[in-house]
């Protein structure tokens, strides 16, 4: 009895709130009279609750057949002055969500709420389609999706190649990536402005993979090549997630190894911030005296991201030689060739060695440095893709950080 009194509550309260969202919208487009409004959607909604409380699986279907019948008599007369759908499927809805609650009612109420919010955000909804995303950028986003939704499945996942050092799967996934992240930077750039749109993008992009940012960073470069500052901040933010996202990580796999390995990358941290900073205050006050945002042209740059994932299959052939030739004792060999492709992964195997016991912690720091290392070299050649202009501040900011991080390293073992 109690799960039915809670089931009903909470098909009471959906109908309750879709209904007084439909009837407070239709009395703001100056309805004078909804055809649905707070008392119908918690009558159907209730309807859908006792209608699934029955044992007659034929009790739903009917009432089901019932409303669409009402809503489409309804629809037919007020067809002269409204003729959107809206408030009609959303009262259908209502009626399944009513019976969902009897079975799963933290369910039913989750996708009421995301209705909700999709019927009260119709103004800023019909917005980005007519006025913000171009039609340039929409079939972009479809052709982005293809690649992620179909190309990427059909991938096979195993290495192959010389030394068996490419995987298509992982190469269509940095691809991936590196759109995502242009796609991202071009987004906040029209939404917020070169000022802050670039380097927000930028700083969270880098916990996705900061090479990848950088490279898509470095293709944006070249198409504002007179905005330089936004790409350079962005650039160089992205690394700051990296250094965070690998004290996190080994701070998740042993704190023995975070513990040693605290100081250095703390130095390269700080380091990196404060360079992005200095450049993100640049990129503010560059874009202060001219238009905000970016044009709606052009999301992102397959060919840019394409020369990016032959960079990126050329340094997994170089990582895999690296490891052949030192074979598996060489600890430090193997984590260099790991950085290549992303420091993260080399972090994480070598804080659970010492996790696990099979390292002692101070062993750890100088193959994290080296994965470290061999990350910035990738970061640096990535960004060649931009230029002079946009590679040598996001080079000298790789190189200090890096430097700075070796520099603790030593400081703290002569300690």
């Amino acid at each position: 009895m109690d799960s039915l009194i809670i089931s009903a509550s909470v098909a009471l309260g959906i109908g309750l709130a879709i209904g007084l969202e439909r009837e407070r919208s239709q009395a703001a487009d100056g309805s004078s009279e909804a055809p649905a409004g707070l008392r119908t959607f918690a009558l159907v909604s209730l309807s859908g609750a006792a209608s699934a409380m029955l044992s007659s699986g034929l009790v739903l279907p009917a009432m089901l057949l019932g409303a669409s019948l009402l809503t489409a008599v309804s629809y037919h007369r007020s067809a002269g002055h409204d003729s959107g759908l809206t408030t009609e499927f959303a009262l259908l809805l209502t009626l399944l969500l009513g019976a969902l609650a009897v079975s799963q009612p933290e369910l039913a109420a989750a996708i009421a709420t995301v209705v909700v919010l999709l019927l009260h955000g119709k103004s800023f909804l019909h917005h980005i389609a007519r006025r913000v995303v171009t039609r340039e950028e929409m079939s972009e986003a479809l052709i982005l999706a293809a690649a992620a939704l179909i190309v990427w499945p059909l991938l096979p996942d195993r290495y192959m190649g010389p030394l068996d050092a490419w995987n298509p799967h992982a190469i269509w996934l940095v691809v991936l990536l590196v759109l995502l992240a242009g796609a991202a930077g071009h987004i906040f750039a029209r939404l917020f402005g070169d000022r802050l749109g670039l380097p927000v993008s930028g700083l969270f992009g880098g916990f996705v993979s900061s090479t990848a940012t950088i490279a898509a960073m470095a293709v944006l470069s070249r198409r504002s090549a007179a905005r330089i500052h936004g790409p350079v901040a962005a650039a160089l933010l992205s690394s700051v997630a990296t250094y965070v996202q690998m004290l996190l990580l080994l701070g998740a796999t042993s704190l023995s190894a975070l513990k040693v390995l605290a100081l250095p990358l703390a130095a390269g941290l700080a380091v990196i911030a404060v360079f992005g900073s200095i450049w993100l205050w640049r990129s503010w006050h560059e874009a202060r005296g001219g238009t905000e945002g970016l044009p709606g042209g052009r999301t992102f740059d397959w060919r840019g991201a394409a020369a990016f994932a032959v960079l990126f299959a050329v340094l997994q052939l170089v990582g895999a030689a690296t490891q052949a030739w030192a074979g598996n004792e060489g600890l430090l060999a193997l984590a260099i060739g790991a950085g290549f492709a992303d420091a993260h992964a080399a972090a994480t195997s070598i804080g659970s060695m010492v996790g696990a016991g099979k390292l002692e912690p101070p062993a750890a720091v100088w193959p994290v440095l080296g994965a470290l290392t061999a990350n910035t070299v990738s970061k640096i050649a990535a960004s060649a893709a931009g230029g002079a202009r946009f590679a040598l501040p996001v080079a000298i900011g790789l190189v200090l950080s890096t430097g700075a991080t070796w520099a603790a390293a030593w400081l703290q073992r002569l300690a």
